[in-house]
C-alpha cells in the first residue's frame, strides 16, 4: 500500500475519521502513523523519577518485593509485564494474583503475611485505588506501597508512597483510556530507560547559523528535556544588526534586554551546562559543533565536554534507513522518520520540538535491548487492553499493532504455546481472535479460582513449562465455557418467574452461580434484556455475598455502589463494570437501596445492541486503494469498530457455494449501475440461496476488505445483513 497522504484524503475515509472523533492533521497521523518508537516519554508522569529511584534502591538493597495483581485478565498481564521485567534484575521479586477467597483488591492478610516474610515493597497493579485501610495497615507494617490503577478514583486516597492513575487530575498521563496493564507497562518503560546512558541528563536540541567571512553568530537557538520532557523555555537570540555587536531574544519570553555576542555566549553556555550532564545534538555533529566552538573560543570561553555529541542526520540514515539527500527541509525529514510534525504547527519553537521527536524515536530504535522490550511486552500489554474492554485509541493502538505483528514470530516461547493450544498457530491474530478466544483463555484461570496458572504461563521461559500450563488453563476454559451455559439458564429461569424485567434493573442472587463467572453472566444478561444487571453469587458457609454489575450508557456502575457502600464490604470498579462483595444478612437491605437508586435515576432500558452502520457507500465508490485505507484502521476495537456501510438496490448476479465444515458460504456477484463486485456470505442455506436468486433487488450492510490471491488483489464485500426486495 502506498504512504496514506494525510493532506489528501478521499472524503469518504475523512467522514470515518470523523465519526471517530479523529479531526486534525495530528490526530490523523498519530491515528495511521503512532508506533512503539513515538511513544510518550513515561517521566512526562508526575512522580516517575520518585517510583524508579524507589525501585532500584529496593534492587541495591536486596529487598524483597511484591507485585500484587488482579485475578482477570488485564490485573494478570500486568502483574506479568512488572515480574518479566524485574526478574532479570533482581531474585527478590514475587508476584501475587488473589483468588476468590482474598477477593478484588489489596488483603490486610495477604499484606501481613508477606511483611512477615520481609517483604519491604509492594507494588499493586489493576487495583489499590480504593484501599486506603489496607495501605496505612501496610505502612503500619514498614512496607511502601506503589498503587498502579486506572480504576474510578474514590473520594479518599490512600496514603501511598506513591500513586500512578490516569484518572486522577494533572498526573502527566497522555490518555485516561489506559487499562492497568499500560499504567504498569508505562512504568516499567521508565524503569528500563533508566539504565540507558541518557537517563536524566540534559539533552540539548542545539541549531545555529554563522557569518563565515566575519566569524560572527548570526542565529542560535536551543531547546533542553530531561529524559524526554522538556524542562525549560526554549534559547534563541539572533542579530540585530550585522555590523554591530548585539542580539536579540527570538522569544520574546526568554530575554528583554540585548545581549553582546560573547554575552550570548556565556548564557547559552550557562543554559547548556545547567544540569548534571549534557547530550548535545545537531545536525552535522561532531564536525558542525566545531565551528561554534570556535566562536567560544574567541572569547576564551571554554566549554566543559559533552557526555555524547549526535549527529540528527546520522542518525536518521542508520535508524530511520533513509537517504538524507532526498530531503530539502526539516518538515520532509522527519515525516519520512515517521514523526508527527503536525503537532507543533502552532508552536513557535516547534522546529526543535521536531528535532527532539526525531532524537527521541532514533534514540529508541538505537537500543536494541529497549526496542525488544516493548516489542515483546507489547503482547501482554495488547492481551490486557482487549481484554478489559478499553477503547482501542490513541497509544493503545500502537501496543497492538506491535503485538498483532509479534505474535506471527516464532521467538515467543509461552505465546506460541497458547497460540498451538488454541489452533491459532500461524493464523492471522486480530483483536477479534484476542477478544473472543485468548483474552477469555486468560481470564479462565481466574474465573476458575486459580489465577496463578495464569500468571504463571504468561511468566514462563521454558517451551515444556509454557505447554503444560496452556493444557492447564485450556482445560479450566473448557470448565468455564459449559459452568457459563448453566449459570446463564440458572439466572434466565429466575428472571422469567420473578418478574424481574418488570423493575428498571435485573437483580439475581444465587448459591448455584459460580463466584468467578458474576460478571460473565451480567454481561449477557445485560446483552440479553437491555437492563442493567446485577449479579451475586451466595456463599452460605462464609455468609458473604460476592458480586458483579455490568451497565451501559449513563447507568453508572461505581456510582450505584457508592451510595449503597454501607452495606458493602468491598467494592470497585468503571463506570459501566463493577464489583463488590457484602455479607448475606445485609443483602436485603443492600437490594432496597439499589433498587431505588436505579428508580430516582431514572436508569434506562436499552435495546439488545444490534448491527448498524457508518455511512451510506454506493458500490461504485469502492476500489482497492480505499479497501487498503480502511484495513490501517485496524487494529479495531472499542471506539473504533471495524467500519460497515450500508447500500440499496443492490442486484444478485450470480452465487457460488462453497461448502466447508458441514457449513455452507456463499460468493455472491453483485452488480449496482456499471460496477461488480464479489460479496461474501458465511454460514447460509438452501433456503437463503432461493430468496437471493429470486430477489429483484437487495439492500446490504457490509464490511470492506481486500482479496488476496495470486499476488493479486482486490476489493471484496462481506455481508453483514441484507433486506431482500
Amino acid at each position: 500500500m502506498h504512504r496514506i497522504d494525510i493532506n489528501n484524503l478521499n472524503p469518504i475515509i475523512k467522514d470515518l475519521l470523523n465519526l471517530r472523533g479523529i479531526k486534525t492533521k495530528s490526530d490523523i497521523f498519530d491515528f495511521f502513523f503512532q508506533d512503539i518508537y513515538s511513544l510518550s516519554s513515561p517521566f512526562g508522569i508526575k512522580d516517575m523519577n520518585i517510583f524508579v529511584d524507589r525501585l532500584k534502591e529496593a534492587i541495591e538493597s536486596e529487598e524483597k518485593i511484591l507485585i500484587y495483581g488482579d485475578k482477570d485478565a488485564d490485573g494478570i498481564t500486568a502483574a506479568s509485564i512488572i515480574y518479566n521485567t524485574l526478574k532479570s534484575v533482581t531474585k527478590n521479586v514475587e508476584a501475587f494474583v488473589p483468588n476468590h477467597s482474598t477477593g478484588y483488591g489489596l488483603s490486610k492478610s495477604v499484606i501481613e503475611e508477606y511483611a512477615n516474610s520481609g517483604t519491604s515493597l509492594i507494588i499493586t497493579v489493576d487495583c489499590g485505588i480504593s484501599n486506603v485501610e489496607e495501605v496505612e495497615f501496610a505502612r503500619e507494617h514498614s512496607i511502601d506501597i506503589i498503587v498502579t490503577d486506572h480504576h474510578d478514583i474514590p473520594e479518599i486516597l490512600p496514603n501511598a508512597y506513591a500513586i500512578f492513575n490516569p484518572k486522577l487530575s494533572n498526573t502527566g498521563f497522555v490518555s485516561k483510556n489506559f487499562a492497568g496493564c499500560v499504567v504498569a507497562f508505562k512504568l516499567m518503560q521508565a524503569f528500563v530507560l533508566s539504565y540507558t546512558r541518557v537517563y536524566n541528563k540534559d539533552i540539548i536540541i542545539l541549531d545555529y547559523e554563522i557569518d563565515k567571512k566575519n566569524n560572527i553568530l548570526k542565529k542560535v537557538k536551543s531547546l533542553k528535556s530531561t529524559n524526554f520532557v522538556l524542562n525549560s523555555e526554549p534559547f534563541g537570540f539572533e542579530i540585530v544588526k550585522e555590523n554591530e555587536n548585539s542580539y536579540k531574544s527570538i522569544y520574546s519570553d526568554f530575554y528583554d534586554e540585548l545581549l553582546t555576542e560573547d554575552e550570548l555566549l556565556e548564557e547559552l553556555a550557562t543554559y547548556m551546562f545547567e544540569g548534571d550532564g549534557a547530550i548535545l545534538v545537531l545536525t552535522g555533529g561532531e564536525d558542525r559543533l566545531k565551528r561554534l566552538l570556535s566562536i567560544f573560543e574567541k572569547y576564551e570561553i571554554f566549554l566543559p565536554a559533552f557526555d555524547k555529541v549526535y549527529d540528527l542526520l546520522q542518525l536518521g540514515a542508520t535508524y530511520g534507513n533513509i537517504n538524507i539527500k532526498n530531503f530539502r527541509t526539516l518538515n520532509e525529514f522527519a515525516l519520512a522518520l515517521n514523526v508527527n510534525i503536525y503537532k507543533y504547527e502552532d508552536i513557535e519553537y516547534g522546529d526543535l520540538i521536531i528535532k527532539m521527536e526525531i532524537f527521541k524515536r532514533m534514540f529508541y530504535m538505537s537500543q536494541k535491548q529497549f526496542q525488544n522490550y516493548l516489542k515483546r511486552e507489547s503482547i501482554l500489554a495488547a492481551f490486557g487492553i482487549v481484554a478489559d474492554v478499553v477503547p482501542v485509541i490513541e497509544e493503545n493502538r500502537a501496543y497492538i499493532k506491535c503485538a498483532l505483528e509479534e505474535l506471527s514470530k516464532p521467538s515467543h516461547i509461552r505465546y506460541n504455546a497458547i497460540l498451538e493450544k488454541m489452533n491459532l498457530l500461524n493464523t492471522k491474530i486480530d483483536t477479534q481472535t484476542i477478544g473472543w478466544r485468548l483474552a477469555p483463555f486468560i481470564n479462565a484461570a481466574g474465573r476458575m479460582n486459580k489465577p496463578e496458572y495464569a500468571l504463571q504461563l504468561l511468566t514462563s521461559e521454558l517451551k515444556e513449562e509454557a505447554l503444560k500450563l496452556s493444557e492447564e488453563v485450556y482445560n479450566m476454559n473448557e470448565t468455564r465455557k459449559s459452568l457459563t451455559d448453566e449459570c446463564f439458564n440458572t439466572v434466565s429461569e429466575y428472571i422469567k418467574n420473578n418478574d424481574s424485567l418488570s423493575m428498571p434493573i435485573i437483580l439475581v442472587k444465587s448459591k448455584e452461580i459460580e463466584q468467578g463467572l458474576t460478571g460473565l453472566i451480567a454481561g449477557k444478561v445485560l446483552n440479553e434484556y437491555g437492563k442493567t444487571a446485577i449479579i451475586l453469587h451466595e456463599d452460605e458457609e462464609l455468609g458473604i455475598c460476592t458480586g458483579s454489575i455490568r451497565s451501559r450508557g449513563n447507568n453508572n456502575a461505581r456510582e450505584m455502589l457508592e451510595f449503597t457502600s454501607v452495606y458493602l464490604n468491598k467494592f470497585g470498579g468503571h463506570k459501566n463494570a463493577a464489583g463488590f462483595s457484602l455479607n448475606i444478612d445485609k443483602f436485603d437491605k443492600f437490594a432496597e437501596k439499589i433498587i431505588k437508586y436505579s428508580l430516582e435515576n431514572n436508569f434506562e432500558s436499552s435495546e439488545k445492541e444490534s448491527k448498524n452502520y457508518d455511512m451510506i457507500l454506493d458500490l461504485k465508490y469502492i476500489n482497492v486503494e480505499l479497501a487498503e485505507i480502511i484495513e490501517a484502521f485496524e487494529p479495531f476495537g472499542v471506539s473504533n469498530e471495524e467500519p460497515i456501510f450500508y447500500c440499496n438496490k443492490v442486484k444478485v448476479v450470480k452465487i457460488k457455494t462453497l461448502p466447508k465444515n458441514d457449513k455452507l458460504h456463499l460468493r455472491i456477484e453483485l452488480n449496482q449501475g456499471d460496477k461488480n463486485i464479489a460479496a461474501m456470505l458465511w454460514d447460509s442455506n438452501e433456503e437463503e440461496i432461493k430468496k437471493l436468486e429470486n430477489s429483484n433487488y437487495i439492500d446490504i450492510c457490509y464490511k470492506l476488505k481486500i482479496d488476496r490471491y495470486n499476488g493479486r488483489k482486490s476489493e471484496q464485500l462481506i455481508l453483514e445483513n441484507y433486506i431482500i426486495h
